[in-house]
């Protein structure tokens, strides 16, 4: 056995292992969940009592829950924003945090206006303990359940393109799952079927070709972890129409044409490759087979997990994965934003995801009901909340602006759901495109064309890699506004900063316009009306998200010839 081989061995083994005990841990922690939830609340308070946040509220005086509600207020991303300003320009430490930082996240606003994040290292240990390990450990178990084994360990692969933004302090400041990755850095070459140490960007490697590249030629590839399964989806359409090329490089060993790269990165590509006509004549065999239900398996006999968000607006996405992925395992892996990991699904191919007890501080504000604020017991079954968590480096009752659904308990604990964020539209690929955004695309196409849109819907494209927003808008005049789809996207681009950075990487295609026949809206209105919703409850519709919108709005799109 080769020794990256031996190594990947003992690494895996390990993985899973730690793994198992995270699971037991979510399970453990179910039990007397509140007064545990509470306990990590006194731990954080009593961590930065010394900080200039934690003086402000005396942090030092509560010793209730009812004194943390009244000393504390609840908060949004503006509360923080000198502070974190202060930390970063002039390395200010003890302002909202005493804890030590591992780096910072990067989110947009809701006008696109970026967001600093800080990441601790409490918060990172539970990002790593509950993402690949966790989901390992399922694989494991549900292997041992159909097959009576164990995993064969084998390396897999990471969708998400790296990124090696920093400050001017050296710390890291790129989102939460590379920051968190680079935990695992010095043993990417055995858990990656990339074999480097440090993952190349976005701008000096192409991210899809050097995942497939070295994924296919690795016969043993064990799973896919991504943050979403649009990513899994957008790498098989990657494969379909990019197969023939990669088996060329892999018989020949070399980068071809397809291998976006910089001279540097090419360098030390080329010297991990060798010519390997064996794999490639079995790959392009199974290839010539066709993409249908077995085509996964075909090629990585061995792979035994998908793990990425799959479940709510993402559910498209898995769905057109299922149609490539017979008999492998899917994981849904995690719910959490920027501030911090929520919940975790502790059952395969289950979409409901366990309360993370040690991860932060919860309280809850029913959606029907803004004047009440909850704790983790006394939330109800079937209803929506959104969620406001106190984490571990620096944000208190904090209003991230998620909505979640409880589905269950598990002892005292809550399996719950993302249901919607506020603000936010459109997020093919973590971009959170926001209705007011859009508003703005809108509008600039109007100016541009010099007319008034009457209304406008948007859905999401996933047919055809790079998936893209097609924005239906509705003329009165009979004007044709395809031709405007350019002022549309640079105006997104504009304002959320997010949209600009997938789409310069080819994460999402250019904006497309649709036109709508008039009275197309005004139909709705009727339409729900006819089925007895009143005229004040009937809201406009934005975005296209259930098939009776698709039935109503896509069947109204005005037939123009493409060149008109």
């Amino acid at each position: 056995m080769k020794t990256r081989d031996l190594i990947t061995n003992i690494v895996i083994w390990a993985m899973i292992k730690k793994g198992y005990f995270s699971l037991y841990k979510m399970s453990r922690n179910a039990k007397d969940a509140r007064k545990k939830n509470d306990k990590l609340l006194f731990k954080i308070l009593n961590a930065n009592k010394t900080s200039e946040y934690g003086r402000k509220y005396h942090f030092s005086e509560i010793k209730s829950i009812d004194d943390f509600r009244q000393n504390v207020p609840i908060t949004r991303f503006d509360a923080y924003e000198d502070y974190v300003n202060r930390m970063i320009e002039n390395d200010e430490k003890n302002l909202i945090t005493s804890v030590p930082l591992a780096g910072y996240a990067q989110s947009s606003g809701t006008m696109g206006k970026k967001k600093y994040i800080p990441l601790s290292y409490p918060e990172i240990k539970v990002y790593t303990d509950n993402t690949v390990t966790r989901a390992l450990a399922l694989a494991d178990r549900a292997s041992r359940e159909v097959y009576n084994k164990g995993l064969k360990p084998g390396r897999g692969m990471f969708t998400c393109p790296a990124l090696k933004d920093t400050l001017p302090n050296g710390l890291p400041c790129t989102y939460v799952p590379d920051v968190a990755a680079k935990q695992y850095g010095f043993v990417y070459p055995y858990i990656l079927n990339a074999p480097f140490k440090t993952p190349f960007t976005e701008q000096e490697a192409d991210t899809q070709y050097m995942n497939c590249r070295f994924a296919l030629e690795d016969r043993d590839t064990l799973y896919v972890f991504c943050i979403f399964y649009k990513e899994i989806m957008a790498m098989i359409d990657y494969l379909k129409s990019n197969w023939r090329s990669l088996c060329d490089d892999i018989e020949n060993g070399t980068l071809g044409d397809l291998a976006v790269t910089t001279p540097e990165a090419a360098e030390i590509i080329k010297s991990y490759l060798k010519p390997n006509p064996e794999r490639a004549n079995e790959l392009r065999k199974e290839f010539e087979k066709g993409f249908d239900e077995t085509i996964i398996k075909r090629i990585w006999p061995n792979m035994s997990l998908f793990s990425g968000i799959g479940n709510s607006s993402f559910e498209a996405f898995t769905e057109r994965t299922r149609k490539y992925s017979k008999g492998v395992p899917f994981d849904f892996s995690i719910y959490g934003a920027s501030e911090g990991l929520f919940a975790a699904a502790d059952e395969i191919e289950s979409t409901k995801q366990l309360l993370l007890i040690d991860s932060c501080y919860y309280e809850f504000i029913p959606v029907d009901d803004e004047t009440k604020v909850l704790s983790l017991d006394e939330l109800e079954i079937g209803k929506d909340y959104e969620i406001v968590i106190t984490n571990q480096a620096g944000f208190y009752r904090y209003r991230c602006g998620d909505v979640i659904k409880v589905l269950d308990y598990l002892n005292d604990c809550p399996y719950i759901n993302f249901s919607s964020r506020k603000g936010t539209l459109l997020n093919i690929t973590g971009e959170k495109t926001s209705e007011e955004q859009m508003v703005k695309a809108v509008e600039a196409v109007a100016k541009a064309a010099g007319i008034d849109i009457k209304d406008w819907a948007v859905y999401c494209s996933i047919d055809e890699f790079p998936y893209n927003y097609i924005l239906l808008l509705e003329a009165e005049d009979g004007l044709d506004l395809r031709p405007f789809a350019e002022v549309a996207h640079e105006k997104l681009k504009e304002v959320n900063p997010q949209y600009a950075y997938f789409t310069s990487i080819v994460k999402i295609g250019p904006i497309e316009i649709e036109n709508l026949e008039p009275g197309t809206h005004k139909a709705w209105v009727d339409l729900q009306m006819s089925r007895g919703t009143p005229f004040s409850q009937v809201k406009p519709v934005r975005i296209i998200d259930t098939d009776v919108k698709k039935e109503h709005f896509l069947n109204r799109i005005r037939k123009l010839d493409k060149n008109s």
